[in-house]
């Protein structure tokens, strides 16, 4: 008997003010929407309870009584030393890619430049720099679980610089997603650009990122540019 292999489909979900765009099995489309919705509504509950767990830009204490992912989002927006209000993207992410990991061997969850990527081998990420510049492409390994990735071009968060291209790797989407906003923070410091990659060496489960400004193209800890 010869097994068919399903193709994979890609498809959007709206959950709220986030489009996240999913490459995953067929059979998905419902899984994907109701864990989006499901973890959204926790969040919700949870904000509403502790306002400052969506509006602080600093980090917080973890909450012992708080939901397991809401912990993690404190505690990877700490690690990273801004606010958990910079992990929520992410955590979204990741939360709609695990949820999917269980059932699919191969999937993409993106959401506005954050990237759950779970792939069987290497993959190229490509990250564009300034326009009409030429764009570099990173190597993602394959990693059990998934690899949670951030990416930024030519657009920075509110109060923080636009790198011209920005593209970190780490353990899961939430921690990549703080520590971008770390990243973004850093570079109109003096010597920015240097200070921001001795951040990414430094943060804990971060594997690197590259940091493109202008001409200048920076990399830090493990990671692999493509030829």
């Amino acid at each position: 008997m010869t097994l068919l292999r399903r193709k994979a489909k890609t498809f959007d979900i709206q959950v709220q003010d986030f489009t996240l765009r999913i490459t995953a099995g067929p059979d998905l489309i419902e899984e994907s929407r109701a864990a989006a919705l499901t973890f959204w509504e926790q969040l919700q509950s949870y904000s509403l309870q502790h306002p400052e767990f969506r509006s602080s830009k600093r980090p917080l204490a973890i909450p012992e009584q708080a939901p397991e992912l809401v912990r993690e989002m404190v505690a990877s927006a700490s690690d990273a030393g801004v606010g958990p209000i910079f992990a929520f993207r992410g955590a979204v992410t990741d939360y709609v890619g695990r949820f999917l990991a269980r059932q699919a061997s191969e999937l993409t969850v993106e959401c506005g430049g954050d990237l759950f990527l779970m792939k069987k081998k290497r993959t190229k990420l490509v990250v564009h720099g300034r326009e009409n510049g030429s764009p570099v492409s990173v190597v993602v390994e394959p990693r059990s679980g998934g690899m949670g990735i951030s990416t930024t071009t030519g657009r920075g968060r509110a109060g923080t610089a636009s790198p011209d291209g920005l593209a970190v790797l780490a353990s899961s989407c939430m921690l990549a997603d703080a520590v971008a906003a770390g990243v973004q923070a850093l570079l109109p410091k003096p010597d920015g650009l240097r200070a921001a990659l001795q951040y990414l060496e430094g943060v804990p489960h971060v594997q690197g990122g590259v940091v493109v400004q202008g001409e200048r193209i920076g990399v830090a800890g493990r990671v692999e540019i493509a030829s």
